[in-house]
């Protein structure tokens, strides 16, 4: 299955997981029921086309997807789950209107859907609404039953790293990476966040641990690690920027690590 990175920087936030949202969206939801126990039909077809877009959207054939999922809502407009993964697949397209519309009409009709409140906070990351994205992710770590707290607060971290809140950003980093040990973009982050507060030492530090929990790929903890060694006049950029490149050799990170070669 296919699966969007629809942000400008999504190295440095969190998606959910396609195992993770389908074991979501696919669960069972309520519906009203008549004296026999029944779900009304309309409600029983909402949720075979659900399923249906459910289905195109897995084997990524969107626009058989979108065309499900709005035949759901058109015969039961209570049916969450078709909301969540339209503004999944928005999220995806980068059509972040659509997306915040559908995630906030989950949250309206299924207020304990944190995988919904998690995504609206991803997309308000996304169009740079730090304070909006902030306050969401909040929310999410007071609730107790939140299953992926780890996603909060990176993202949470995120958003104080770019109020230039540094201090906040760095614990909520941390914190992600003490409940999710593997997390490579939380050590990447607080790198970040380190060299914002002139602690170059444990930013390096920092970026090296993201590259021994992620070795393979990870251009942005190659292309961060090498800047700073370059900066600090220590040894070894001019590698990081070698393997900035082999990790992702036609991204425009990639072009931007041949720029440095280049120079040296």
């Amino acid at each position: 299955m296919k699966l969007w990175t629809p942000l400008r920087r999504a190295s440095a936030l969190v998606l959910l997981t396609g195992a993770l949202l389908f074991s979501a969206a696919l669960s069972s939801g309520c519906a009203g029921v008549n004296e026999r126990g029944e779900a009304p039909q309309s409600v029983q077809d909402a949720e075979w086309h659900y399923k249906m877009g459910a289905g195109y959207f897995e084997s990524s054939e969107i626009p058989l997807a979108m065309r499900e999922l709005h035949t759901s809502l058109k015969l039961n407009p209570q049916e969450y789950r078709a909301h969540y993964l339209l503004g999944f697949i928005s999220m995806g397209r980068r059509k972040y209107p659509d997306a915040i519309k559908h995630f906030k009409a989950t949250l309206e009709i299924k207020p304990d859907y944190h995988f919904a409140k998690n995504n609206l906070g991803t997309v308000y990351l996304a169009q740079e609404r730090w304070r909006d994205a902030a306050e969401l992710f909040v929310e999410l770590l007071e609730e107790p039953l939140y299953p992926t707290p780890e996603l909060a607060h990176n993202n949470l971290g995120w958003a104080y790293f770019n109020l230039r809140r540094y201090p906040e950003a760095a614990e909520n980093f941390k914190m992600a990476q003490f409940l999710k040990p593997s997390m490579c973009l939380a050590y990447n982050n607080l790198g970040q966040t380190y060299e914002k507060m002139n602690r170059s030492e444990q930013a390096v530090s920092q970026y090296r641990r993201a590259l021994r929990k992620c070795p393979e790929g990870y251009a942005e903890a190659h292309f961060n690690l090498a800047k700073l060694l370059q900066k600090q006049g220590m040894t070894g950029a001019r590698e990081h920027f070698e393997k900035c490149v082999q990790a992702q050799p036609d991204s425009n990170l990639a072009e931007r690590c041949r720029q440095y070669l280049q120079v040296r």
